[in-house]
């Protein structure tokens, strides 16, 4: 026997008939779980027993005037059709339909296309707010574990790197802040009697790396935008007072 906490109750799924009435003698088992209702014991497809959790009714058809019955059990969540069959091991998400194996927060990951809020979050980050002012800024809330806890999330999203990516890149060439002159800059810097051995050294490692003249199978080449700019500039990016204002990586092909 297995057991799934659901809203803090313990559900049981039993194996078998037979496990099911060495715990529970006397109990009904609905054999046809499509005709079963909320509470009670059912059979599933593969001889497995548990409980219907919940029964209701999905509105469907383009006018939503089609109901269609639906039960959920620590397996998960079933339309009640001759096609449909309830087997196989619990899943993780047992609110959604079909056999996607997801949670709403693997879904969300996962998802292709950013939202409006995304899209809104990506554009202060790009400008260098803080990343948890920005998702309170995009997502209102006055929870900031929280909104740290979102941020971080969404930053790893592929969705929302290449978003952040692409504001990076508007910023940059309104500032007329091109490859070409972020290269000459670094070299000004590195020529300059003026400045620190330590800068110099920085420097020069950036430009090893661009140059991949240290890894040769190096999958990722990166350009990072050191202080040396002009005001204007600084503000066109969105700081005035950083040394490093921006890291833009760019995947390379095999």
């Amino acid at each position: 026997m297995q057991t799934r906490k659901i809203k803090k109750i313990e559900y049981p799924l039993f194996r078998d008939e037979q496990e099911f009435r060495h715990y529970m003698p006397n109990k009904h088992l609905t054999r046809d779980w499509r005709d079963s209702e909320e509470g009670d014991w059912v059979l599933t497809d593969d001889k497995q027993v548990c409980m219907v959790i919940k029964k209701s009714a999905l509105s469907t058809g383009s006018k939503k005037q089609i109901k269609q019955d639906y039960i959920r059990t620590v397996i998960g969540s079933f339309l009640c059709k001759p096609s449909v069959k309830i087997e196989g091991e619990m899943r993780k998400n047992i609110y959604s339909f079909g056999s996607a194996d997801k949670t709403p927060r693997e879904r969300q990951q996962s998802r292709k296309k950013a939202t409006t809020k995304e899209f809104l979050f990506a554009k202060y980050v790009a400008k260098g707010d803080d990343i948890v002012d920005s998702f309170i800024k995009a997502f209102p809330t006055n929870n900031k574990e929280y909104a740290k806890k979102e941020a971080g999330m969404l930053l790893k999203t592929d969705r929302v790197k290449s978003l952040v990516r692409e504001e990076i890149d508007k910023l940059m060439n309104e500032a007329e802040i091109t490859p070409l002159y972020i290269l000459e800059k670094m070299k000004d810097i590195i020529e300059s009697d003026g400045s620190r051995d330590s800068d110099k050294v920085s420097l020069l490692k950036e430009l090893v790396n661009i140059a991949g003249m240290k890894d040769m199978d190096k999958k990722s080449e990166s350009v990072t935008v050191f202080q040396g700019f002009s005001p204007e500039q600084l503000n066109a990016i969105g700081g005035n007072n950083v040394k490093q204002l921006a890291k833009a990586e760019r995947e390379i092909e095999k």
